[in-house]
């Protein structure tokens, strides 16, 4: 999955549309303070008696996750990322969104979300979608960790496609890219049900603390 994403870019590095492409992304959304504000409101429709009876843990959660939120935001732009080059992307990079024939990528499909945006972007969603661990329908039993192994896999697979190595600077900010990426699909979901699939609202964003603090502890790791 990881090389199929290098070929990707590879070949659309110096497409020149001759359409006004759509730009953002995950990284440093403004909907995503928005949606936030949100949060308890769509869990109090879900469960009015849990959400009050739960409101100081719900402040508190929403209160973390923003601020660990602009301070991954915050060190990506620091990195340099606004001078990096830009090219369509296809920034919905997920195992759902590839056919397989064993472990073989066979064909990439939904094309509704490309746009124009700096490639460790979709690198880093990727990196996340392959390496995050669930564990089922109850988030609490979800383990903190991503697993490193398939986390390097990713990367060394889009690395091994000439002239699409990965630079340094890129790499340092991947795991705050992903924790963006972590929190972005999990907020705007939960905003507008009070929930994640079928999953309590609440749990979920305990589950996704958890997993933003390790990523916030092991991103020189990562790096490494």
């Amino acid at each position: 999955a990881g090389r199929i994403l290098a070929l990707f870019h590879k070949l659309l590095k110096d497409y020149q549309p001759e359409y006004e492409p759509q730009q953002g992304s995950y990284h440093a959304a403004r909907s995503i303070s928005a949606s936030l504000k949100h949060v308890p409101n769509a869990l109090a429709q879900v469960d009015p008696g849990g959400a009050e009876q739960h409101k100081d843990e719900i402040g508190r959660l929403v209160t973390l996750i923003r601020t660990s939120y602009n301070d991954a935001a915050m060190r990506v732009d620091e990195m340099g990322l606004a001078d990096w080059p830009m090219q369509i992307a296809h920034s919905d990079w997920h195992p759902g969104n590839m056919l397989f024939r064993g472990s073989r990528v066979v064909a990439v499909i939904d094309y509704d979300a490309a746009r124009i945006q700096q490639r460790v972007i979709d690198i880093a969603n990727g990196a996340l979608q392959f390496s995050i661990l669930g564990g089922g329908d109850d988030p609490a039993q979800w383990p903190d960790y991503i697993d490193v192994s398939r986390f390097k896999r990713f990367l060394r697979g889009y690395d091994s496609v000439p002239e699409c190595v990965l630079s340094r600077a890129e790499l340092r900010t991947i795991s705050w890219l992903m924790t963006e990426a972590l929190i972005s699909e999990t907020v705007i979901p939960i905003a507008t049900t009070g929930s994640f699939a079928k999953m309590d609202g609440v749990g979920f964003l305990n589950m996704v603390e958890r997993k933003v603090k390790w990523l916030q502890q092991h991103a020189d790791d990562l790096v490494k």
